[in-house]
């Protein structure tokens, strides 16, 4: 946590308090995990097995490495997306804010946001002017460090954004780092030259980066262009928490018992004899009693008979125990086995599936309303101000995260008909999304071809 813009003084390295190296030591962990970097993630560990499982002693892998903090994000990523994002503002705005949303790609920014959100608990939205273009797009939060008066995390100063740069001069590498002070309504630039992750000397970043020293927006936008999301908030903490956090022991465990498992198998896959030392033939070419190169080995003077050695890997045991671990991850992070494309039954029907996804859908809109929405309605303004058409009411539509189910609509809509609780025309225009004067012309038409007599009029 910082408590003053002035991070970087001649001399010094960053000054940072202990929470924010922390922090920045548990975000480089949340990326190997996600990445597949179990070895970074999970050193202890890893060094353990290779002790034990030697690369050059066995044909198995060191490490099956389970991904399943990659698949949690994407199942959640797109379960959240996938259904589109409609954003209504006011009507004459809407045609501007639609070419902004194409020109960023605006649904990539936002999938991006969301996968910093979920692995390192924090994502961050950032919208800039440039050769007046509104420019949206996302910050990776290991460079970010919100200042807090006097450590208050309910009294927000600004932000600090560290953007390290590296430049070619003369064929030698050159460090620097930009350092961007977020203020309400202006951005104070910095440009600093490295020596060991020391700061040397200010340069001027006018000259050097071609951006203003300070760059003043408050006549258009009198807020932060730094948005963050929080995955979750609690009442002592700013930051929010990693998706990976509370299950991460779960699946450390599940890839020893998995690579243990498969260690062995491995190593059994081609069993050892053992036998008689009268069964032994000397190979005149190696000098040594070895096993003869033939299928018949014949039975020792001592009347032992050679046989394999095999190995009871107790199957039953060992699904038990992954069952459980993964009964466990489940639970951790509110997705069922579906979510990964198991246990699907055939006719399962929407009404199910929401059962089933219960909690998971708990969590979406628990994310949607900590942070979601608030920042992009933030976003939208401040893009909006910047291409000098200010907007007052942002609306944002998610869509349903999981499909109608059609038939248990169809069968709903003929039932409520039947029953008089719903018109024929209402029921056209839930189901083929008309408005009301093109589902009375369907219904119609309907009748007409059924030979039925007579008009419907509005309502019937």
């Amino acid at each position: 946590m910082i408590t003053t813009f002035d991070i970087a003084r001649a001399g010094k390295k960053l000054l940072l308090g202990s929470q924010s190296v922390a922090r920045i030591e548990s975000y480089e962990t949340y990326r190997n995990l996600y990445e597949n970097n179990f070895a970074g993630a999970f050193p202890a560990t890893f060094s353990k097995i290779i002790k034990k499982y030697p690369f050059e002693s066995t044909t198995a892998q060191t490490l099956v490495e389970l991904n399943l903090f990659w698949a949690m994000t994407e199942f959640f990523k797109n379960l959240l997306t996938n259904q589109g994002l409609k954003v209504n503002i006011t009507p004459e705005a809407q045609l501007i804010w639609e070419e902004i949303a194409e020109d960023n790609n605006f649904i990539t920014v936002l999938k991006e946001v969301f996968i910093d959100n979920s692995r390192f608990g924090n994502g961050l939205f950032k919208v800039a002017l440039d050769d007046d273009k509104v420019k949206i797009f996302s910050v990776c939060p290991d460079c970010w460090f919100p200042v807090l008066k006097h450590g208050d995390i309910n009294n927000l100063l600004g932000h600090v954004i560290v953007n390290p740069l590296t430049e070619i001069v003369n064929g030698k590498e050159i460090t620097l780092t930009h350092i961007e002070k977020h203020h309400r309504g202006f951005i104070e630039n910095e440009l600093w030259s490295m020596s060991d992750n020391v700061f040397k000397e200010k340069l001027d970043v006018e000259e050097e980066l071609l951006i203003p020293e300070i760059d003043d927006f408050s006549a258009i936008w009198d807020d932060f262009v730094l948005i963050p999301v929080k995955n979750t908030t609690e009442s002592d903490r700013y930051f929010g928490e990693s998706d990976y956090k509370r299950c991460k022991s779960v699946i450390e465990e599940l890839m020893l018992t998995v690579s243990q498992n498969s260690k062995i198998i491995n190593r059994h896959a081609n069993p050892k004899m053992t036998g008689s030392s009268d069964s032994l033939e000397f190979n005149p070419v190696s000098g040594r009693a070895e096993f003869p190169n033939k299928d018949y080995i014949p039975v020792g003077r001592d009347g032992v008979k050679a046989e394999y050695i095999t190995v009871d890997l107790q199957a039953a045991a060992i699904k038990q125990h992954i069952d459980t671990l993964m009964q466990f991850f489940y639970i951790l992070t509110k997705t069922p086995p579906q979510a990964y494309g198991l246990d699907i039954a055939g006719n399962m029907s929407g009404e199910s599936l929401r059962k089933i996804f219960m909690t998971t859908l708990a969590k979406i809109d628990d994310v949607k309303q900590v942070s979601f929405n608030s920042a992009l309605k933030k976003v939208v303004e401040c893009a909006m101000a910047f291409a000098k058409s200010p907007v007052s009411s942002v609306n944002i539509d998610w869509g349903n995260p999981l499909p109608e189910d059609y038939a248990q609509l169809v069968q709903l809509n003929n039932e409520r008909v039947t029953a008089g609780t719903q018109s024929r025309v209402g029921a056209i225009m839930e189901l083929d999304n008309l408005d009301e004067d093109a589902a009375l012309l369907k219904a119609q038409q309907i009748l007409t071809e059924r030979g039925e007599q007579g008009g419907l009029q509005t309502g019937e």
